[in-house]
């Protein structure tokens, strides 16, 4: 009985070891297979990274090539820019001076010459502000690529690209800029009859707008230098050569009706025999000149500068505004001062060097005297009230 018990202990025991050691086989068989998907996993990671850096490294190398192709081409299209506009202020320089020294050009000529010009420079502007555009639209899709990737290379090649897009950007702004700059350009018509500031010293200007030479609107002469020019035998009605200088110069049988002189420069001119009805010499320098004959009839030369020996011999200053005009030492034989308001105006002075006018034989009818008198009133003379 005690050996049955002893056998029956045995077998349990042996049953229970050969349970335990089943249940460890199982165990390590289970980490077994895990072990070897982790390395599977493990090996895919790794060749997924692989794959990874070779994208970032190509997508870098594409980047590096892209941003030398768009400075390349930034700085070939700012240099064609500033080409372009050299050429064009060239052949709007070119154009003045054909238009002064030769007088060959027709108005409509020199409007289609400078329109081409500036019509050819626009084109070129707009095809490179749409090569911008291109090139804006690529290094967007580059920034969409790098924003769907994980990775730390793109950080820098991202503020790379943005640097880049900002250079862009600011290029397209100055063209557009220069763009509507030229465009407003082209729609005023300097290159025709707007000379304000150019310098015209000694420049021929005879035959100008009286049919024989160049034909334009009324020219704009303001703050221009035409020291010793000649503007003889020519048209200038309604121009204006305000604050211009044309001491020196001369318009000999020339017209110059309803031109304004205003401040101007004109003192040492001879201006004789020509038109110069209604025209406008407030404040302007007049010393010493020579207006012979000429027609100043309706003219305003308030606060004009006539005297130093300004020889006036016959002019026509009928109905001219004279008021507060410095006119002594000036020559006024046989002038005709009808209607014409000398208010405050000087035709003698304090000191007797200069001497007085000379007011032999002019026509005073309605004037009004220097001193205010209406001539009327005193026999048709302002020869006592001056």
């Amino acid at each position: 009985m005690k050996n049955k018990a002893v056998a029956l202990v045995i077998l349990i025991i042996a049953s229970t070891l050969a349970g335990c050691t089943t249940s460890d086989e199982i165990e390590t068989n289970n980490q077994d297979t895990r072990i070897s998907d982790l390395e599977l996993a493990q090996l895919d990671l790794a060749l997924e990274l692989a794959e990874q850096r070779q994208t970032n490294s190509d997508l870098s190398v594409s980047l590096s090539q892209i941003e030398a192709a768009n400075m390349q081409a930034i700085e070939t299209l700012d240099a064609d820019y500033q080409q372009l506009l050299l050429e064009l202020e060239e052949n709007y320089t070119n154009t003045i001076n054909t238009l002064i020294l030769a007088n060959s050009q027709t108005l409509e000529e020199i409007n289609e010459s400078n329109a081409v010009a500036y019509t050819d420079l626009l084109s070129t502007m707009t095809m490179l502000e749409n090569n911008l555009v291109t090139s804006q639209d690529s290094i967007n899709a580059i920034i969409l690529t790098i924003d769907d990737m994980d990775s730390d290379d793109s950080g820098d090649s991202l503020a790379q690209i943005l640097l880049l897009q900002q250079a862009l950007q600011d290029l397209q702004l100055d063209l557009e800029s220069s763009i509507t700059v030229l465009d407003s350009r082209l729609n005023m018509t300097r290159a025709m009859n707007d000379f304000s500031y150019l310098d015209f010293r000694g420049a021929q200007l005879f035959n100008f707008n009286n049919g024989l030479g160049p034909e334009m609107d009324s020219p704009i002469f303001d703050f221009a230098n035409l020291e010793n020019a000649s503007l003889t035998y020519s048209n200038f009605s309604d121009a204006s050569f305000v604050n211009a200088n044309l001491a020196g110069a001369e318009g000999i049988f020339a017209t110059f009706h309803n031109t304004d002189f205003s401040h101007a420069a004109m003192y040492n001119g001879i201006w004789r025999q020509s038109d110069f009805s209604n025209a406008i010499f407030v404040s302007t320098n007049l010393v010493n000149t020579e207006f012979r004959w000429s027609d100043l009839s309706s003219a305003n030369l308030s606060g004009a500068y006539a005297n130093g020996g300004s020889n006036w011999y016959g002019v026509n200053l009928s109905g001219a505004d004279l008021t507060n005009a410095w006119m002594y030492d000036l020559d006024l034989r046989n002038a005709d001062l009808t209607g014409a308001d000398l208010t405050g105006a000087r035709l003698a002075y304090l000191n007797p060097y200069y001497g007085a006018a000379d007011i032999s034989g002019v026509t005073w009818t309605n004037a009004i005297c220097p001193d205010g008198t209406h001539a009327s009133t005193i026999g048709n003379t302002c020869a006592n009230n001056l």
